[in-house]
């Protein structure tokens, strides 16, 4: 076969590979192992990345996570939740499977209200009720394995022919290469983004209802949202990259908030998390 048809036939092999369902045997992930990647991760993140020191800040996030927190169902409601503030001007808030919250101080420069900032950790917390967050990352070990088996696949390939020339090592590099290009390529075309759209959505509005049954106003969420689509090209709005703003969201939002304000005024006693 000619080398140029053989790399087309495992680049081929390789993207097939990556795109393989969740369903096949040697690629399932239980969520425990999800947990256990996500608790390594978060070590490293604590290991590498500053923690804020900020008393004010660091107690008004714990004041709104726990309050959002009581909300949920069981086990997360009782799980031993860890929450950290890491001192970095990224604008950016994530939660993790196995009860992990990280807010970078950034946010602050565009969430000036403790119902502001309901509004991102709700909606970060519902990725995980939600399960998004295990759809995330079994994908993306989904994605990893895949690679890994399209690199034997090609490796094996070469094993198989006679090295015998430079001209030989050069094609092989660039096989090699070629896998590592459609790797970056996956991930370009959506599978480096966190969460598509429909989950977006969904966490938008189960956010929305968390936040509103902790007493924390919904209106909050329209104010934020605008902020970030106005902000969008400001630097450090890593929140916006990876959950994009748009007027289809903030309309979206706006048709949740009947539901959403029945249960706010439903609570007697408003929280209080500003210091």
């Amino acid at each position: 076969m000619h080398k140029s048809k053989t790399l087309i036939r495992d680049l081929i092999c390789v993207f097939a590979l990556s795109f393989m369902p969740q369903t096949d045997a040697a690629l399932l992930v239980s969520e425990r192992e999800v947990e256990i990647e996500s608790e390594k991760a978060w070590e490293q993140m604590k290991t590498s990345l500053p923690i804020s020191r900020d008393l004010s800040k660091r107690t008004q996030v714990n004041c709104i996570a726990k309050k959002i927190i009581r909300q949920l169902d069981e086990p997360l409601a009782d799980e031993d939740w860890e929450i950290e503030v890491f001192d970095n001007p990224g604008v950016n808030a994530f939660a993790m499977p196995g009860g992990k919250l990280g807010v970078y101080t950034g946010l602050f420069a565009v969430a000036s209200s403790q119902d502001e900032l309901a509004t991102v950790i709700g909606h970060e917390i519902a990725h995980v009720t939600n399960k998004h967050s295990y759809e995330r990352a079994k994908r993306e070990m989904r994605t990893k394995v895949g690679t890994t088996i399209g690199m034997a696949v090609i490796a094996g390939n070469m094993a198989n022919r006679q090295i015998t020339s430079q001209a030989d090592i050069y094609e092989m590099n660039n096989q090699i290469n070629a896998v590592n290009t459609m790797s970056q390529i996956l991930s370009t075309y959506g599978l480096n983004l966190p969460f598509n759209r429909e989950q977006e959505s969904d966490a938008d509005k189960t956010g929305l209802r968390l936040m509103a049954e902790a007493g924390f106003n919904p209106f909050a969420s329209l104010s934020l949202w605008k902020k970030m689509q106005e902000d969008s090209n400001r630097p450090n709005l890593e929140f916006v990259s990876s959950h994009p703003s748009s007027e289809t969201r903030i309309k979206g939002l706006s048709s949740q908030l009947s539901e959403s304000l029945e249960l706010y005024n439903a609570v007697e006693r408003k929280p209080r998390c500003t210091f």
